[in-house]
Order: structure tokens, then C-alpha cells, then sequence
């Protein structure tokens, strides 16, 4: 895909003169500068430079330009992306990883015309590179916390070059959100020291977007940042676009949309390449939300962990069997109807329960019990569920501790439908210390 450039031209080129300036009594002309003048020479492509900085966008060309030049809300340091580039011009395999919710996985569009894909085939074409590898990790409904907790199975395992991270329309403002956005970007940077990642900021049509605290921990990490909101939110401020042109929904973009999202992509990578490279950053040691959620480990009934931080030592009154949840899971735990516990055995400091939900009054719940004691009931009957997997927060500590847990059908709905598609764990001391 080609990026639409700014067409600019000048209708004259300025010629310096400097005659008239001397002595009536020189018949040359010719005065000698003093010592304070500055004479600067201009020529035919600074004054077009000059021109193509200054000049307000007039045809349609140059606003659509002038908006993807506006998505690019920082370039970060370029060390990492810059080793990208290389990769790429060097014809050597390099491999893109997608992370995030249904504008990801590509809703409003197909697998082939969404913008991961396009974004992913306009870079290759763009450096001459036909070696690299595609990695969508996209899955609908689905924020930053279930993102994280699946990061390791769906992308770092595959020592991505370069990870897009896209959670800003699903992401709520609370400080678990926060903490775990924060810990993906953390897990990504410090156990892959060569892996560039991109943050990317959508919105939703009544401007619903977690840009303003994800963006933070941008310039926080020195991220590179593309902001579909910031580029999109002024065509429909001065009248240029409305959201029809861009969405068939509330949410999600259209094919259109989609190819905008691409040229915001290519963009960056066009404008890294003219720099020179930059040092490497330094990886903030403190947080600025938290870090309990770094190193999230996916337990699921198909991949279960033999760690000794993370044991199933029965599964009570739940069946192994196929997921029934909209993606991204293939195995679950069904309730049986016996009701008796499932029970497991963990050290770590956090710990969620994946499980389906559904806008249904036929779901069930569970009851959550750690160390003989109940900490909460998980209701499947959810307004907001259709269907999807969602990851429940169950204790976070600062440091791990030795828990038994026990999960059991509530006792008014041990006959109705309920589904534990995995669990997510970590195991981080992180208690400050001075």
C-alpha cells in the first residue's frame, strides 16, 4: 500500500538579489556584508521545504495527508524499530504480532483487507522484504487484562520483532486495566530486549478511547504511538468526514477505516526510516501503575501447568470438553451438575478465572474460595456478555503467597451452564523496598 503523500509545489522559485542595496556613488552595486550580516542562501528545495511546512492543506489529497500525518503522536525511541527496518531491508524473516481486541482480529473488515494484514503487507512491500511472518492475535471483547494474561501463548513464544498493542476502546479506566496494560508493555520490553512495540489508540463513535492514561505510559516507556483518534476526531470536528465514512457500527472500523489504520502503520515506519537511530531506552524500573501482572502465565484444560507454582488437583463437578466461547479457547471445564469443588493449588501473588459469559438468565455462578475462606461469586450472567471469554480478577497480593482454591457451582445453580475456558496466575514480589 502506498502512503499518499503531501502535494506540494511552488509556482515560482524566489530569486535572491542582493543589487540596490549598495552606495549610489558604487556604479557596481556591490557592497560587502558587514560583519553582523547573515546572508543565507535559498534554494529551490529549502524554499519548498519551507513552503510544504508552512502552506495549510488546500485539495483533498493534502487533507487526507495531513490527517495520517496527524495520527503520529510519537516515534518514541527508534532503537528497536529502527533494528525492524533493518531486518526488513536485509531481506531476513521478521515477524509482526497483532495483540488486541476486535478492531485487531479484524471486525468491519476480512482477514485479508483488516489493517493488520494491510499494514503488514505495506511495510514488507515497502522495504522489499518477502521473508517476514503475520501474527493476529486479535480477539473480540476482550481487554487489556485477558491480553495480557494470553500474550505469552499467542505471540511472545514466536519472539515476535515487533508487537502492535490495540486495547483502547476495550480497556475500562480502573486500576486494574491500568496495571495490566502496563505490565504487557513491561513483560514485552524486559524479557525481549530486541522486540519493538507500538501502542495504537482507536475510539468509538460517541469518543469513548483510554488514549489519555495509555498514552502516559507511552512517553513513560518513549513508545512509538499512533493515535487513530487524534487523526480522525478532526475530519469529523471540521466537517471533512462523519463517522459513517469510517464505521458501519459504534465501534469498528470499515473496510475504508481499515486502510486508514494501515496508512497510519506505514506512516511511522516511513518517518523512522528518514532518522538517524537512537540510543537504546532505558527500561523505567519503578511503575507508574503497577507491575503485579508482569510474567502472566495461561493455564487452560488443554495446556495445563506441570510448574509447582500452579496445580489442578481435582476438577470436581466439572468436565473436560470443547469450548463453547466465541474464540481464542478450544477446551473448558463444564459444569457436570454433581457440584462438588474443583481444587487447586498455587503460589503467586495474582489470580484470575477465564470463563464464559453470556446475557443469559440460564447461566450460573460459582463460588470462589481461597484457603477454606469465600473471597467472591462469579455471576456467567453478565449484561454485557454475548458469549465471549472474560478474565475475573480473584486476589492480587504485592507479595505470592501458598493458597488452596476452591471453585464450586453456587447451590441454586448447580444444573445450569458455566464454563472455565483457563485461569491466569502470576508469582511477582512486588513490594517496594527501600
Amino acid at each position: 500500500m502506498k502512503i499518499l503523500s503531501k502535494i506540494t509545489a511552488l509556482s515560482a522559485v524566489a530569486a535572491v538579489m542582493l543589487c540596490g542595496c549598495g552606495s549610489t556613488d558604487d556604479p557596481s552595486g556591490d557592497t560587502a556584508p558587514s560583519e553582523s550580516s547573515e546572508v543565507t542562501e535559498i534554494t529551490e528545495e529549502t524554499a519548498a521545504a519551507e513552503e510544504t511546512t508552512t502552506k495549510a492543506p488546500e485539495t483533498e489529497e493534502e487533507f487526507h495527508a495531513a490527517m495520517i500525518n496527524r495520527s503520529l503522536l510519537s516515534k518514541g525511541n527508534n532503537y528497536r524499530m529502527k533494528k525492524v527496518i533493518e531486518k526488513l531491508k536485509n531481506g531476513e524473516k521478521t515477524t509482526f504480532a497483532y495483540l488486541g481486541g476486535s478492531i485487531t482480529e479484524g471486525v468491519g473488515a476480512s482477514p485479508v483487507t483488516c489493517w493488520a494484514k494491510l499494514s503488514f503487507d505495506g511495510i514488507c512491500e515497502m522495504f522489499g522484504n518477502t521473508n517476514s511472518e503475520y501474527i493476529n492475535a486479535g480477539l473480540s471483547g476482550t481487554p487489556s487484562v485477558l491480553g495480557n494474561i494470553r500474550a505469552e501463548r499467542d505471540i511472545l513464544q514466536y519472539s515476535p520483532d515487533v508487537v502492535f498493542i490495540e486495547f483502547a476502546v476495550n480497556d475500562a479506566q480502573d486500576n486494574t486495566h491500568k496495571e495490566s496494560y502496563e505490565s504487557l508493555i513491561d513483560t514485552i520490553l524486559k524479557n525481549h530486549p530486541d522486540t519493538a512495540v507500538i501502542l495504537m489508540f482507536n475510539r468509538t463513535e460517541n469518543g469513548y478511547t483510554c488514549q489519555q492514561h495509555m498514552s502516559a505510559l507511552g512517553e513513560y516507556y518513549s513508545l512509538p504511538m499512533i493515535s487513530v483518534n487524534d487523526a480522525i476526531t478532526a475530519e469529523f470536528d471540521e466537517g471533512r468526514m462523519i463517522w459513517d465514512d469510517y464505521s458501519n457500527d459504534s465501534s469498528h472500523p470499515n473496510e475504508y477505516g481499515h486502510s486508514l489504520l494501515a496508512e497510519m502503520v506505514e506512516n511511522l515506519f516511513s518517518e523512522v526510516d528518514k532518522d538517524d537511530t537512537d540510543e537504546p531506552a532505558n527500561i523505567p524500573v519503578m511503575p507508574q501503575n503497577g507491575f503485579s501482572f508482569v510474567d502472566m502465565k495461561l493455564v487452560t484444560p488443554d495446556s495445563p501447568s506441570d510448574t509447582e507454582n500452579f496445580t489442578i488437583t481435582d476438577i470436581g463437578g466439572f468436565t473436560e470438553t470443547n469450548a463453547t466461547v466465541s474464540g481464542g479457547f478450544s477446551a473448558a471445564y463444564a459444569n457436570n451438575g454433581e457440584g462438588t469443588p474443583m481444587k487447586l493449588h498455587m503460589n503467586g501473588n495474582s489470580f484470575f478465572i477465564i470463563y464464559k459469559r453470556n446475557n443469559s438468565a440460564d447461566m450460573g455462578s460459582i463460588d470462589v474460595s481461597v484457603n477454606g475462606e469465600k473471597v467472591m461469586t462469579i455471576n456467567a450472567n453478565d449484561p454485557d456478555g454475548w458469549g465471549d471469554p472474560y478474565a475475573a480478577q480473584v486476589i492480587k497480593f504485592s507479595k505470592p503467597k501458598e493458597m488452596d482454591i476452591e471453585i464450586a457451582m453456587t447451590s441454586d445453580t448447580v444444573g445450569s451452564p458455566f464454563e472455565i475456558v483457563g485461569f491466569g496466575y502470576s508469582c511477582n514480589d512486588t513490594e517496594i523496598k527501600f
